[in-house]
């Protein structure tokens, strides 16, 4: 009996150790925001806000929250700790998400552009992870970024140095690589209207992050949402920003609109209707002449339409304008139509590799057990693979059945 219980004590010990050590060992990884090794994923499957997982380890949790908002931390601790606990957390992301806006201004001759979301939040924190306490010294000002219109930063790319006021601070390669990285990315999402292809399908505008109007949807939907937000007339904040509007006609041929505020200025709104192949007029317009004082943005139910429009704040006295001011439209979309914060997604396994084909069984019941989607290249890719595929929403109703994909992202466990 006393055998029994030693033999016992000693699994039980031997346990206990191997715990802690692993336990030691994920915990370090975590705090560099790495996933756990001594873990076995929830055999509940993935949670559906985007792809947050949980992992159990000895007397341990570890949840990797990685949610469509940006929002990409991971936890750890007890056994009792649940996916509820840090919604204080993520709601305070949430709510520095929608206050914080990023203007960079004269990088590689370029206009300025204007970063929001998670890009404006990584660049924020990167920022203030720094002590300005260097004296300035020469160097060659590459680029201004300015933070919520209050923290002004001048990059010296030359000398990897930061000016903030009168102090400065030394950046790293890696550092400052990553700023340049998500200016370059939001650069090449503001391109130039000229620079838009001819054939500018769906799945590509949405990928781009524009506002996309089609029949029955809208996508990034919560880009307009934060526009509207940013420059109407009741937000004593008023700040500059930038959307891009596309809208499918029925043949399917873009109508891109830029809708831009600056502040201390107005907005400026250019038509570019050249890719409609149907259009009676094809032609760019732009009007750069619509004062923040007189002009604000709202969305107005009209009929069975929600209208996205510039209209006047109040009655206007036109003895002292020579302009006559109206509303005007910038798109409209159906009431019906379905909206979109980015684009639908579905959490699957690859169940058969083909040329630039997958072969996919959807963790969505809507989508079904067996599902086409192209991408690519496939060696990146095996049976096995846990993948989230971004669609329109469309879903061709063959078997297998077909969608049309925006993007393909594996999942690494």
């Amino acid at each position: 009996m006393k055998k029994g219980i030693k033999i016992l004590l000693i699994i039980l010990g031997v346990i206990i150790i191997l715990g802690l050590i692993f336990f030691v060992v994920d915990y370090s990884r975590v705090q560099r925001q790495e996933k756990p090794i001594f873990c076995i994923h929830n055999p509940a499957g993935t949670i559906m806000d985007g792809g947050t997982v949980e992992y159990f380890g000895l007397g341990y949790k570890v949840i990797d929250f990685n949610m469509l908002n940006g929002y990409d931390e991971i936890k750890i601790g007890s056994w009792f700790m649940k996916y509820e606990d840090f919604e204080n957390e993520y709601n305070k992301y949430t709510e520095e998400l929608s206050n914080t806006k990023v203007i960079v201004k004269g990088y590689n001759n370029i206009p300025s552009i204007t970063i929001t979301s998670d890009d404006a939040i990584a660049i924020k924190r990167i920022l203030n992870g720094f002590t300005y306490d260097g004296e300035l010294w020469n160097g060659i000002y590459s680029y201004e970024i300015i933070i919520n219109d209050e923290e002004h930063f001048m990059v010296k790319q030359d000398c990897n140095a930061i000016e903030k006021g009168d102090k400065q601070a030394d950046i790293t390669e890696v550092e400052l690589k990553s700023i340049e990285d998500i200016i370059e990315n939001n650069i090449d999402e503001q391109k130039l209207l000229d620079e838009i292809p001819q054939e500018y399908p769906i799945q590509q505008a949405i990928k781009d992050g524009c506002v996309v109007i089609s029949y029955n949807a809208v996508f990034n939907k919560s880009k307009l949402d934060s526009f509207i937000t940013n420059t109407n007339s009741n937000n004593e904040n008023r700040q500059s920003d930038f959307i891009r509007v596309v809208k499918y006609t029925n043949e399917g041929d873009p109508i891109i609109t830029d809708l831009e505020y600056k502040e201390d200025y107005g907005y400026i709104l250019t038509y570019d209707n050249t890719r409609d192949a149907f259009g009676a007029d094809t032609k760019v317009t732009t009007y750069d002449d619509i004062p923040s004082s007189i002009y604000t943005i709202d969305l107005i139910e009209d009929n069975n339409l929600i209208n996205i429009g510039l209209v006047l704040q109040g009655v206007i006295d036109y003895d002292s304008n020579t302009k006559e001011y109206k509303p005007l439209l910038v798109a409209s979309y159906s009431k019906d139509s379905t909206t979109y914060d980015t684009a639908p997604s579905f959490i699957g396994e690859v169940t058969d590799v083909k040329n630039d084909i997958l072969l996919m069984k959807s963790e969505d019941k809507k989508i079904g057990d067996a599902v086409w989607v192209s991408v690519e290249d496939t060696s990146k890719y095996m049976v096995g693979d846990r993948v989230e595929v971004f669609y329109t929403g469309m879903i061709l109703e063959t078997y297998p059945c077909q969608i049309y994909e925006i993007d393909v992202i594996k999942i690494d466990e």
